[in-house]
Parts: structure tokens; C-alpha cells; sequence
């Protein structure tokens, strides 16, 4: 199995967490939204605060996997130059 090969079984394997990530933040901040809608307040805030928190991360996350596929790529790039 070549360098590629493994860079894009971790590609993939690291999105199908970023999707997980994403249904988690999203079941989060549909509860605040519903909680909003009963007028529970304190609910609201329990679900929406982590859920902002959980937003954030999976964006950071889904950048992550995406840098490091890319830099796996120009790496397998500067190797073929130097051949």
C-alpha cells in the first residue's frame, strides 16, 4: 500500500468522524433551538453552550484532516521532483 494510498484511508476515516462530529453538534443545537421554543431557558443555554463549543471543534477538526491530507500530498509531490 503506497504513502497515497494511507493518506487517503486516514482522509476518509477522519471525515467519517468530522460527519459524526457534525450530527453530534447539530442534535446539540437543534435541543437548544426546541428548548427555545418551550421557553425553557436554562435548557437552552445547557444544550447551546456545548453545542457553540462542538461547532467550533468540528471545524477546526474538519480543517485539520483536510491540511494534513493536503501536505501528505505535496510531500508525495516534492518526492517525485527529487527523483
Amino acid at each position: 500500500m503506497g504513502s497515497m494510498d494511507v493518506a487517503k484511508h486516514d482522509l476518509i476515516e477522519g471525515l467519517g468522524l468530522c460527519v459524526l462530529a457534525v450530527l453530534f453538534t447539530g442534535a446539540l443545537l437543534t435541543a437548544s433551538v426546541v428548548a427555545l421554543g418551550h421557553a425553557n431557558y436554562l435548557r437552552a443555554v445547557g444544550f447551546g453552550v456545548p453545542g457553540l463549543v462542538a461547532a467550533y471543534w468540528t471545524v477546526r477538526f474538519t480543517l485539520a484532516q483536510l491540511a494534513g491530507y493536503r501536505a501528505t500530498g505535496e510531500e508525495q509531490q516534492a518526492r517525485h521532483r527529487d527523483d
